[in-house]
C-alpha cells in the first residue's frame, strides 16, 4: 500500500497586528514536481461487464486544468496471463466491454486484475493486483417522500419536500458467512419532453463527487435493513416519472481504504479548523521510476443493479422542466427545452428496464 501527498498545498498567512512595515518573505519552493500522473480505473464485472479507464498528466504547482492522454497502450491482466487491450472513446478515457464466456479472457469471482498503461513517450505504469470478490444480491431500493425544515443558504428556516432513498441488502454471499465491503454507485433516470413535444429518456451520475461505502467487516450483522444512501429535493425532474438506480459493488480492504479516505477528502468544508488533507493511498506505480509521483486507483468489483421508481403522483406531481420562461434580449444559446437530446445523458431510446 502506497501513500502519496495529494495534488493541493496550502499556505496560511497570520496577520498579528498592525504594522507599518511588511518584509517580504521568500517561501521555499515544496519539494514536490511539477507534473505526477493519474490513472483511474475500475472493471466492474455485472452483465455485461465492463472496464474502463482514465489517464491525465498533472501539474501539481499550478492551477492548470489535468491533461488527458490520449494513444496510450492500456491493457488489463490476470492472474492466469490472459491480456484485454481497451479501446479510446475520448481523449484520456478507455473502456471495453466483457463478456464473462470468452474464453480469450474470462472473468471470475476469486481471479486477480491488475491494469498496464503504456503511454506513447515510453513511460510505463501498472497497478498493484486487485481480487474480484463476490458480491451480495441486494434486495431493493425504497423510496420515501417526506416535508423537511432545513436553513437555507440566507439562514432562514423553510420547507420543502424531499424523496428519501434507502436499500436492503444481506452483507454476506449466499455461499459465505464473511462480510462484504461495499461500494455504491447512484444514477438517476426522468423523461423529459421538449417545447416541440419530443421526450427524451435522461439517465445520468446522481451525486458523483460523493462515495458511499460501507464495511460490513466488524458491523456486527448479517444484512442492512431500511439503510440510508442518500436524499434529493423534489423537483421537475419527476414530473414525468423518476428512476433512482443504485449499483451495489463488493470491493477489497485496500479499495474500501482508498474510498474512505476520498471520502474523508471530499467531506472537508474548507475550514481552518479541518485537519491537513495528508496522503491518500494509490496502487499505481510507475514502472520507469518508482520515485515518479502517481495518483489514482485500480479496483475490481462484482456488480449488481436494483432501481425504485416515482411516479409523479408519489412526488406530489411538481411542475415540468418546460416550457422555460421567454427569454429576453434574445436569450442564452440552445437549452433542453428547445431539444431534449441537449440535457446531458438524454437519449431518444426507452432504457430496457423502463416499463412506466
Amino acid at each position: 500500500m502506497t501513500f502519496r501527498p495529494f495534488t493541493s498545498i496550502t499556505f496560511l498567512f497570520l496577520l498579528l497586528g498592525l504594522s507599518a512595515c511588511v518584509d517580504k518573505i521568500e517561501l521555499p519552493r515544496p519539494d514536490v514536481p511539477d507534473t505526477g500522473m493519474l490513472v483511474q480505473g475500475k472493471l466492474l464485472f455485472g452483465n455485461p461487464g465492463t472496464i474502463s479507464a482514465n489517464v491525465f498528466e498533472l501539474y501539481t504547482l499550478s492551477s492548470n486544468v489535468p491533461k488527458p492522454i490520449s494513444g496510450a497502450n492500456v491493457i488489463l491482466e490476470d492472474d492466469e496471463g490472459h491480456a484485454l487491450t481497451l479501446g479510446s472513446n475520448a481523449a484520456g478515457s478507455y473502456f471495453q466491454e466483457l463478456n464473462p464466456d470468452d474464453p480469450n479472457f474470462p472473468v471470475a469471482t476469486g481471479r486477480q486484475y491488475r491494469l498496464r498503461v503504456s503511454l506513447p513517450n515510453g513511460r510505463k505504469y501498472q497497478s498493484a493486483w486487485e481480487i474480484l470478490q463476490p458480491a451480495p444480491k441486494p434486495e431493493g431500493v425504497e423510496a420515501a417522500i417526506s416535508e423537511q425544515e432545513y436553513l437555507n443558504n440566507l439562514g432562514i428556516l423553510v420547507t420543502d419536500t424531499f424523496a428519501r432513498f434507502s436499500i436492503n441488502t444481506p452483507l454476506t454471499t449466499l455461499n459465505s458467512t464473511k462480510p462484504a465491503r461495499l461500494r455504491w454507485e447512484l444514477d438517476q433516470g426522468y423523461k423529459l419532453t421538449d417545447d416541440p413535444g419530443k421526450t427524451c429518456f435522461v439517465v445520468r451520475k446522481f451525486l458523483e463527487e460523493n462515495v458511499f461505502v460501507f464495511n460490513g467487516v466488524g458491523a456486527g450483522k448479517s444484512r442492512l435493513d431500511h439503510y440510508f444512501l442518500t436524499e434529493t429535493q423534489v423537483d421537475s425532474r419527476m414530473a414525468e416519472g423518476f428512476y433512482f438506480l443504485v449499483y451495489q459493488q463488493s470491493i477489497t480492504e485496500n479499495a474500501y481504504g482508498y474510498f474512505e479516505e476520498l471520502y474523508q477528502l471530499l467531506s472537508k468544508k474548507g475550514t481552518l479548523f479541518d485537519p491537513p488533507a495528508g496522503a491518500i493511498r494509490t496502487n499505481i506505480a510507475s514502472l520507469n521510476d518508482p520515485d515518479e509521483l502517481t495518483y489514482g486507483f485500480f479496483y475490481v468489483a462484482q456488480q449488481d443493479t436494483v432501481r425504485v421508481y416515482i411516479s409523479p403522483e408519489m412526488a406530489g406531481n411538481p411542475d415540468f422542466h418546460c416550457p422555460l420562461p421567454p427569454r429576453l434580449n434574445g436569450g442564452p444559446p440552445p437549452n433542453p427545452c428547445d431539444d431534449c437530446l441537449l440535457d446531458l445523458g438524454a437519449s431518444l431510446d426507452r432504457p430496457v428496464w423502463w416499463v412506466f
